[in-house]
Parts: C-alpha cells; structure tokens; sequence
C-alpha cells in the first residue's frame, strides 16, 4: 500500500514531527521554507500539506494539487489558505484553533505595556547614550478600560488577564450577546466585563481598543478613518490579529493629529513590510514581527495538535479540527 506523502513547507516543532514520522503508512517531506513557484512545481505529487503564515494556498495551488486529501494550517487563522476552493474541490482545511491562544494574548498584554511605557523608545534612546526621563512618561493600565473586538479563543484570554490587571473591559463579539454565553471563567466577572452589541460602542468607550478577530471581508480595515474617529482622543489601538485589519495609514494620521495618542502592531497589511517601513519609524508606534504564536510552548502545542489530529484524520477518519 502506498504511503501518504505529506508536505510540511515552512517547519515543524520537533514533537510533532517525531509523531508523523513514527506513522509507518506517512512519507515525510520537512522543509524550513518554500516557494511559491516550487511549491506550484510539487504541490500535485502529495496527499496532504503542513503550513504555517509563511505559505499561502492559492486557489490555482489548490487546484494543482491533484493528489491533495488533507490542507492542515498549524495555527489558527485560514486567510492565506482559499478556503471556498478546497471546499469546492472537496478537500477539508484543518487548523489548530487553540494550541497558541495564549501565547498570543501574552504577546497582545507584552505590547499594551510596550506601548503605554514606550518602553521600545526609551530602550533605543539609551542605546544612544541619552538619559531622557523626560520625553518618556507613559500611561498606566490600572483603572484604564480596554476594548476587545473578537472574544474568541484569544479574546477572551486578553480580557481575562486585562480584568487581572485591574481594567474594566467592554467587549463585541458577533456571536456573543450576553456575558452569560461567554464561555470560561470570563462570564463570572460581570463587575468588570460589559458586553456591548456593535463594534462601535467598544470604539467609544475604550482607552485601548484591541482586535482579535479573522481576516475576512467583514473585517478588513475595520478600523479605518471614520471608525478611529469614533474613539476616545488620546486612546490606543492594537492589531495582534491579522494584517488588513487595521488601516495602518489612518493609524498612522490620527497619531500625527494628535487624536491617538499610541499603537501597537504584531500584524501588518504586507508581511515582511517593505522597508523602511513608516510603523517602525513613527516614534509614536511599537512593532514586532508577528511573533503572536512565537514561544517555545505555542510551537510545541501546534505540532502536537496538529500531528494527532492528522494521525486521526487518516486512520479513522476524525475529522477533529476540520473546518470547511
């Protein structure tokens, strides 16, 4: 019987790896990085694919791959994979929804604080030889409310340590219209926690707004002139989501006006940017290389998530993960 050839194009956490090698019926083929074009050139000769955000599935990938059963994306968003032409062609999308959920709301706390201290700006000018306290003076959390758009997975872990903070929290979510649905321990904080009905009530009453939502046409520049008009003057944004998101040139006016006071980015539109890029320059703003997912434990949880769900995909059938 002939093996199933997986494709893995941009790495995998040695766990799970060490899982589908040890699969006697799987033919491994683990690659750090891969091009579009080899890609193209490849993709036909395989029975399933591992990608993370470096790789993107192209409806004309996915029709080349005429041997494909199985497109699984090691993380949770699915926007660089057309979704609607693997379902067309009857091949089932998996991702690992939950596996970094806390790594990247870690990374979204990491940033609020990076962002209200400036702490990136202060490090840069002492690296200069300056001691500036001065220009400096940052703004506190405590008391502060933070607006959360998105209370899935990594929604509501934000909003949870934000509460530990000592923020109050409003909330939207489009499938969420009670805190009382809320699922987790989120739901019992109703003295800190108020969900609203429309986006555009978070944006009015936050001091922070951050985004944890998918990429979708829905989504895209959901935060663009008019809605940043909306909030608070001397308020924050953050976009730890997805690039596309946030209108980084509207951000980046606001600032300029005076009507932001500060941002933080993890995502952005183009991903590597071209440089230099005007976000890392602007002295107002602090960027990260969409590291939302990079820790030790969040890689090791995706590749074993992703692994066992795969082994289970093809030996019974589960379809654990499955989302189309």
């Amino acid at each position: 019987m002939a093996k199933t050839r997986i494709l893995i194009t941009d790495g995998m956490a040695k766990e799970g790896v060490d899982i589908l090698k040890s699969n006697p019926d799987f033919e491994i083929d683990l690659r750090k990085e891969t091009s579009a074009g080899e890609l193209a050139s490849i993709i036909g000769g395989y029975q399933s694919i591992v990608i993370r955000s470096a790789t993107t599935l192209t409806a004309d990938l996915i029709r080349k791959a005429t041997s494909m059963k199985l497109i699984v994306r090691a993380g949770a968003g699915v926007d660089n994979i057309e979704v609607p032409v693997a379902t067309e062609l009857k091949i089932p999308v998996m991702n690992t929804a939950s596996a970094n959920s806390l790594a990247a709301a870690e990374q979204t706390i990491a940033l609020m604080f990076s962002m209200l201290r400036q702490i990136p700006q202060a490090h840069a000018s002492m690296a200069a030889g300056k001691w500036d306290r001065k220009t400096f003076v940052g703004v506190e959390a405590t008391g502060k409310v933070m607006g959360v758009i998105g209370l899935g997975n990594i929604g509501r872990i934000v909003a949870e340590k934000a509460v530990g903070l000592g923020m109050k929290v409003v909330g939207f979510d489009p499938f969420i219209q009670a805190l009382s649905q809320v699922p987790g321990k989120l739901s019992r904080m109703d003295e800190s926690v108020t969900i609203v009905k429309t986006p555009e009530e978070v944006l009015a009453a936050a001091d922070i707004v951050t985004l944890h939502v998918p990429k979708n046409a829905k989504t895209a520049n959901l935060i663009n002139a008019g809605s940043i008009a909306k909030m608070k003057k001397g308020s924050f944004v953050m976009n730890c989501a997805r690039g596309g998101i946030v209108d980084e040139k509207a951000v980046i006016a606001a600032l300029d006006s005076g009507h932001l006071r500060g941002a933080a980015f993890d995502v952005f539109e183009k991903e590597p940017p071209e440089f230099p890029t005007p976000l890392a320059n602007h002295p107002k703003i602090v960027v990260a290389p969409h590291l939302g997912a990079s820790t030790n434990e969040a890689q090791e949880r995706v590749a074993l998530t992703a692994a066992t769900q795969m082994v289970n995909f093809f030996k019974s059938g589960d379809r654990a993960g499955v989302i189309n």
